[in-house]
This record gives C-alpha cells, structure tokens and sequence, in this order.
C-alpha cells in the first residue's frame, strides 16, 4: 500500500513537466504544418520525431506519457481524425523514441555525441531503427485501411522513414547536444565571430535554397555551405555542426515550401524535391557530426594525456625535489651535488616495536600515515626537503636544493613544532607517543643513484652524526650537536647535555633544545 501510494505522489508530481513536453509536442507538430505552409503528408523532416527523442534522451521514460497526450492532442485537433487513427498513432509516437532511448541506453550512448562510437549508435540506434518500426507501422495501418494503395506503399514507407530519420538527426542532435553547449560557447576565445559566422551561414543558405533573385543557374553550388557548417563542428564542436544544420535545414525546408531553390528547379516536382532536400539534410549532419566527434575525441585525448602527464609529474615531485626532477627529464643519468652547509634532522618514534605489537597492521600504516602526513605538511611550510622514512625514523633537511642562511633555525623549528603534533596525536588517540629527535649541521653529498625506485639521498659524516643524535637522544627530547648549537644560541633556548660517547666519534658535546626565543630577546644579545 505505501508503494502505491509512493508511485501515486510521484505520479502526481510529474504532471507538470508532463504537461509541459505535451504542449511542446502540439506547438511543434502545428509548425511543422502551418509556419513551413505545407499540408501535405510530405514534409523534409518530421520534427515532433526529433523532439520526442530528445525529450526522453534528456529526461529519461518518465516524460514518455507527454509525448502520447501530446500526439492525442495534435491528432484530435486535426481534421478527419478517428479513434483508432489518433489511438495508433499516439502508441507508435510514443513507441519510437522509447525505443530509440532502450537500444541507445543498452550501449551507453552519452549525450553531447563528442565520440565517433556515439555518432554512429545516435544515428543507426537512435534515428534509423526506431524510425524502421515506425514507418512499418505506420503505413501497415494506412495500407489496411485502404488509405494507401499496394502500388504506393514502399514510397509512403520511405517517406515516412526519412522524414522521421532527418527529424531524429537534426532536431535531436541539437537538442541534446545544446543541452551542454552554451557554456562552451563563452569560453570560446571570439564570441563575436561566432555571430559573424551565423550571418555569414544563413546569408549563403538563403541565397543558395530560397533563390530571391531567380539568379540560380545549373550547376548548383550546393556544398558552398559545407566549409562554414565543418569551421564550426571544428571549433565548437557538436554544438557548432548541429546549430550549423539545423540552421540550413530551416532555411532549405522553408525554400521548397515556398517552391523556390535549386531542389525545385532541378526537379520541377515537389515530391521529388523533398527527396533530395532529405538525401542532402542526411549527407551534411553525418558528415559535420562524425567530424566534430573526431575533433572532440582528440581534444579529448589531448586533455586526458595532459591529466596524465600532471599526474606522472605530480609523483615525480613527490619522490624528488623540482630541480633534481628537471635534471632527471633532460636526460641526466649521474646527479650528485656537494652543500658546504646544510642542518640535518632524524626523528625516531620511542618503544615503537612494542606500540606495533598492540596494533593490526593495517591500524599500525594507518598510525605511521596519520603522523608522517603531518610532518610532511611542518616540511612544507617550514622549506625543508624531506629526504625519506625508513620505518618509523624520518629524515629531514634544510639547504638543498636551495641554499639559505636561514636552514639551522628553519629545522630547529620544525623540531620543536613535531613535539606538539606528537603531544596533540597522544592526547587525541590515547596512544603512548614519544619522539627522539637528533640534528647536525655541516657539509653533505646530495644526490640521485640507481636507475629504479631511486630516490634524493645524502651522504656524508654529517648524515651519519645527525643519526647519532637521534640514536643516543633522550625521549620528548631534541638533541643537538655542537655545530648546530652555533647556529641556533641567538635564536633558540638551548641547554647544556654534556659529553655523549657517539659510536665512530668518541665523546662529543651535545645540547637539547627546548624553545624558540621571541623576537627581542633575540635581538638583545
């Protein structure tokens, strides 16, 4: 019962668009008769065909019950209409394009046609077949009626087939194609020579289809618009090839209803003027719509090889410092570079085997990345270069690639602000969260070695002290050698550790660095 009830309220709310796509069906099908002054059964495009396609290629089938009230209304309106007449042809109206959106929605036809496969399904999926059943119908019934004869049937069948076959291709394209289109046109780069090109389009077509002068004489120049409509599939794409079409469409629609143009004058019959109007329609829509779907791929491909390029460029950075990563593109194999002075940092996180034994190991990545992703952020904003993680140890440098003065202070402060994220990580997971941290200053060897997983490294005594400082380092404490301490005594609060045994140094005297000092302070020493 809910169900019922749920489909009644959404029933009810679509009445409105529902009856909007029904008022569109009328107007359109009185146009198509009255505004081209043709009361023939005979038109160059049926264009409530291409406007019921549309319709549910935007919308979807929910809109489908439109298309039949409108066809119902048109029918019943008309002159000489009956029952079963008007009932039939409310069912195959309606029957055409859901079926046109079943077959294009079963190979997953995209809307704006900017791909060749998308094109050819619109065009064999969209207009022909659905237009086959159609035309089968229709005329099946018109035959057992005895409104058309034996000998007229295959001609009133082909006329209804491309009449709803150009319809499809022109009105539809458009349609759905436009649906995305204005904004492309702002972005393009001269919205004012896009005007120039619609005077230009219609001036050409008017003069070639309408003939106002009676100046046409065999032969005729009918592809002296093809260059305009193909300028605008390739600089607007779908949009531009099916405004461009619908465009002369109108016009040479209009030219044969008024029996002007090169159709009529060639022919001397109007039946067989549609003919070759529809035959040329065709020709033209096809032609610019696989066209600017080519363009549209390869701007397209263009675009993702781009993303991909960023990408790729992206990662490389993330592994290697800019100007290391340049030198790695033009084709340098050998990269090592000497810094007289660089400050070196190594981060250790204390008893971290036993915190490890506690966690999963996904909980224990997930640790290590929550962490270290804040580090790397104290990295960027402090100009440093991370250098790598080896388990739980992170390596830090301020230096290189570019040199500064400033490089001792710079990585003294990112130490002191990695205590408080360690502090804030404790506090917030409950976790027990202590770091060593151990700084040297002095000359290094920087550089790129191997030809796979390679990464920026260092070398050097001076490395190999930072890590002593770190190793031999008291927890929640900052240790420092005795050159750093030369750097940092006029800007930071150090204090006297003593004498350290350091494995391959003997004893050295080291420091712990407890704070920034401020400003004047600074200054007053």
């Amino acid at each position: 019962m809910a169900y019922l009830v749920s489909s009644m309220q959404r029933f009810w709310r679509r009445w409105p668009a529902i009856l909007m796509v029904a008022a569109g069906y009328v107007l359109v099908a009185k146009l198509s008769y009255h505004v081209m002054g043709m009361e023939t059964s005979v038109l160059p495009i049926w264009p409530p065909a291409g406007y019921s396609q549309g319709i549910l290629l935007i919308t979807g089938a929910t809109l489908a019950p439109g298309i039949t009230l409108g066809s119902l209304i048109q029918t019943l309106t008309s002159p000489d209409h009956t029952w079963h007449r008007d009932s039939l042809a409310a069912f195959n109206n309606t029957l055409q394009p859901l079926v046109g959106l079943y077959l294009l929605r079963r190979v997953k036809f995209a809307n704006p046609l900017r791909r060749v496969k998308d094109v050819g399904a619109f065009i064999g999926l969209g207009a022909v077949v659905p237009a086959t059943l159609s035309a089968t119908l229709g005329v099946t019934y018109f035959y057992l009626v005895g409104l058309v004869s034996r000998d007229f049937f295959s001609t009133a069948w082909f006329n209804w087939w491309i009449g709803n076959v150009t319809g499809v291709v022109v009105i539809t394209a458009l349609m759905v194609t436009w649906r995305q289109g204005i904004q492309r046109c702002r972005n393009f780069s001269f919205p004012p020579f896009i005007a120039l090109w619609g005077v230009v389009l219609i001036s050409l077509s008017w003069f070639l289809f309408c003939d106002p002068w009676n100046q046409l004489q065999p032969p005729y120049p009918l592809y002296i618009v093809f260059p305009i409509v193909i300028w605008a599939a390739l600089r607007l794409g779908p949009q531009g090839a099916t405004l461009g079409t619908a465009m002369v469409t109108l016009i040479a629609t209009w030219g044969i209803t008024q029996g002007q143009g090169p159709f009529i004058i060639a022919t001397g019959d109007s039946a067989r003027a549609v003919l070759s109007l529809q035959a040329y329609i065709c020709v033209l829509a096809f032609t610019v719509l696989i066209l600017a779907s080519v363009v549209a791929e390869r701007e397209q491909a263009q675009l993702d090889l781009q993303g991909e390029k960023e990408k790729s460029e992206q990662l490389l950075l993330n592994i290697l410092p800019l100007p290391i990563a340049n030198r790695l593109k033009q084709g340098r194999n050998t990269i090592a570079d000497h810094f007289a002075e660089v400050t070196v940092l190594f981060a250790d996180i204390v008893e971290f085997t036993q915190l490890s034994e506690t966690l999963s190991p996904q909980d224990l990545v997930a640790l290590l990345n929550d962490v270290f992703s804040q580090f790397d952020q104290l990295a960027e904003r402090h100009r440093l270069e991370k250098i790598k993680t080896i388990g739980d140890a992170y390596m830090v440098v301020g230096g290189i690639p570019y040199a500064r003065d400033d490089h001792a202070q710079a990585v003294a402060n990112m130490a002191l602000d990695m205590q408080v994220v360690a502090q804030a990580f404790g506090d917030r997971t409950g976790q027990a969260f202590r770091l060593r941290i151990g700084i040297n200053t002095g000359p290094v060897v920087a550089g790129v070695i191997g030809t796979k997983k390679f990464i920026y490294d260092l070398w050097g005594d001076t490395v190999n002290t930072a890590s002593r400082m770190e190793s031999m380092g008291i927890a929640d404490h900052i240790q420092v050698t005795e050159t750093t301490y030369t750097y940092l005594r006029n800007t930071h609060n150090l204090e006297l550790r003593g004498e350290v045994w350091v494995k391959g140094k003997g004893n050295m005297l080291t420091y712990l660095l407890r704070s920034k000092r401020s400003v004047t302070a600074a200054q007053s020493i």
